[in-house]
């Protein structure tokens, strides 16, 4: 009997850990300076064609980029495959023990390296594309715990797509979404894909193929058992990975062929107020009580835009949507709470909306309303740290986690209606 498959895949990897000297990013080290290596860094790239388009899923081993350097590599793939950048979706592992890109110490010289290795790898899965099926499954692992006081909600759900050679059946790769911050090794000095890497392996030994993981929606998940403050140790990293993998084990997949599949984005703007100078000085001065954190800079960022007349700011930014058959991935570069992507999930009557955050940049934590008045480490205090990268001083407006679910629970519909 003759068939003809409609949709190819492919996935290909490739070792990104420098050979030269970095800083990490992501913990709390006297000395940022890599020490040596723990376990090897990866990017991977899932290529579809279906007819005359192409869409490309991209993962790297990195705690993750601004908003302008995913935008710069996301435009480098998309020149390599053809196709408009939004058909580009990046995913951080969001490892807390990954070169610091942006790092006076071969900061530019590790982003060229990642470029590099990725246009390779994506030429590479431009001639293995293969016929495919594909088929959704979810099970469930009590992998992550929420780290906000007063909070016991977690995203349990293992969401996973596998894809198999459409003539043979035998299975090309695994894609793989779960939830909580890969930071258990942020106090150690060796580069580390934390329990990532250690996972893939133990998933690709047991389902027969490469596997991809995606990060979810966990800017209030840690690993269970881990500390929040002091992350945890190898032993720790062991016992997380084989905790998925014997859950992972409980997926079944049924493959079919590729009805739907499209990859998109929607524009939505973020609005995030400046502080008059006396709610910046007592926010300063509780972060240096209750953390240790210096914010003599972010002070000074402060009274800069309000001498400018700033007295909000604007960030305009994208949602971009992985719709296969009856599932997506979708994604924002935030580290967004549980609750939102939970929320989402529940208001179209499906597991099999993820809404994940750590795509396509990094700018800052995207609580949901109730832990925005809470105030806290995420949601406040961490800005005056990091707003040089993340382009705001404070978060974004207390209901922005709902206009994004909103968004979400809208493109759900239209593309189901479609």
């Amino acid at each position: 009997m003759n068939l003809t498959y409609h949709c190819k895949a492919a996935l290909s990897q490739k070792d990104i850990t420098p050979d030269f000297p970095v800083e990490l990013i992501g913990g709390y080290r006297e000395d940022s300076q890599a020490r040596g290596i723990l376990h090897r860094l990866s990017a991977q790239i899932v290529l579809f064609e279906l007819g005359q388009e192409r869409s490309c899923l991209i993962a790297i081993d990195s705690l993750g980029l601004t908003a302008k350097l995913s935008d710069e590599l996301r435009s480098l793939t998309a020149k390599v495959l053809g196709i408009p950048v939004t058909r580009v979706m990046l995913n951080f592992s969001h490892t807390h023990s990954a070169p610091a890109p942006l790092s006076p110490l071969n900061g530019q010289r590790y982003f060229t390296l990642l470029c590099s290795k990725v246009a390779e790898a994506t030429r590479e899965a431009l001639l293995q594309l293969q016929p495919c099926l594909i088929g959704w499954s979810v099970t469930y692992s009590e992998l992550a715990e929420n780290r906000r006081d007063g909070c016991s909600l977690a995203d349990k759900r293992l969401g996973a797509l596998q894809i198999v050679n459409a003539a043979n059946g035998r299975p090309l790769a695994l894609i793989l979404r779960i939830g909580a911050h890969p930071n258990i090794l942020m106090e150690h000095t060796d580069i580390s894909s934390d329990y990532f890497g250690m996972t893939r392996d133990k998933l690709s030994d047991e389902f027969g193929c490469p596997v991809m993981l995606l990060q979810g929606a966990s800017g209030n998940l840690k690993p269970r058992g881990v500390n929040t403050i002091n992350g945890g140790t190898l032993q720790d990293v062991e016992r997380i990975s084989d905790l998925i993998l014997q859950d992972a084990k409980r997926l079944h997949f049924e493959p079919s062929q590729v009805e739907r599949l499209s990859l998109y984005s929607r524009k939505i703007e973020f609005h995030s107020d400046v502080p008059s100078k006396k709610q910046a000085l007592q926010i300063a001065d509780e972060a240096r009580a209750r953390f240790g954190i210096e914010g003599a800079s972010w002070l000074d960022e402060c009274e800069r835009l309000r001498q400018a007349g700033i007295v909000s700011q604007i960030q305009e930014t994208s949602v971009q949507f992985f719709f296969l058959n009856e599932g997506c991935f979708c994604g924002l570069p935030d580290e967004i709470f549980c609750e939102i992507s939970l929320e989402a999930s529940l208001r179209v009557e499906s597991q099999l909306l993820f809404l994940n955050g750590y795509t396509n940049g990094c700018t800052g934590y995207l609580p949901h309303r109730e832990e925005w008045e809470k105030g806290g480490y995420e949601t406040l205090y961490s800005y005056l740290m990091y707003y040089p990268y993340h382009g705001h001083v404070l978060p974004f407006r207390k209901d922005t986690a709902r206009r994004i679910v909103e968004l979400v629970v809208t493109e759900w519909y239209r593309e189901s209606v479609g």
